[in-house]
């Protein structure tokens, strides 16, 4: 409790700027370590400052840990509104293989922004609930979107059952994502993706007369 109450809330830029040190050492940290691995002695160290000061602005690991949360959900959020935006506009009545692909690509994009980042945080899932909260607040946002899709095609669609349907699509969207970003393979990623959009989208949909 009396580290919460000395916790500050910077407002000065060099303040902001200390705050900044320290979240972009712990992010650093954890992606190379691990969460579990990673001391705020260690953060401290990396940033260059005092325990001290660290505790000054943050009141343990997990607030930390919090804070990279909130940021990383922000950028997901705002990278997804503009990509489903885009897509749902564009292409949602002109070719839905297109679609398809270009929401697996974005998302493969996107993960691999903060590919190191998403490992750790997926090592967490488990074991903290708010990081559970967060990637499964990504996955329906992309649930949502698929939905909308398979609504506004719902003449088209092989499934009686579209909110079913958009749980499978969404699990086989994240085994290919997962695929291109995380595991090596000798098959190039560009054929990974056509072939798995292929498959998606005959899986899910009538051909067009």
């Amino acid at each position: 409790m009396d580290n919460e109450k000395t916790v500050r809330q910077p407002k000065q830029k060099r303040s902001i700027q200390m705050k900044e040190k320290i979240l972009s050492a712990a992010m650093q940290l954890i992606c190379d370590k691990g969460f579990f691995e990673t001391t705020t002695n260690e953060i401290a160290k990396a940033a260059g400052i005092s325990i001290g000061s660290l505790y000054s602005y943050f009141s343990d690991k997990d607030t930390i840990l919090a804070e990279l949360l909130e940021r990383h959900h922000q950028h997901f959020m705002s990278v997804f509104e503009i990509l489903s935006t885009e897509m749902n506009v564009q292409l949602y009545s002109e070719n839905l293989h297109e679609w398809l692909r270009r929401l697996v690509m974005k998302l493969i994009d996107l993960h691999l922004s903060v590919k190191d980042f998403n490992r750790a945080l997926s090592e967490l899932y488990y074991a903290k609930p708010e990081v559970a909260a967060i990637l499964d607040s990504h996955e329906e946002e992309i649930r949502r979107a698929v939905l909308e899709l398979l609504r506004e095609n719902v003449s088209r669609v092989q499934a009686d059952d579209l909110e079913a349907a958009s749980v499978v699509i969404v699990d086989f969207i994240n085994a290919l994502v997962d695929r291109v970003v995380f595991k090596s393979t000798s098959i190039e990623n560009e054929r990974i993706l056509d072939v798995g959009t292929d498959m998606l989208y005959t899986a899910c949909f009538h051909k067009e007369n």
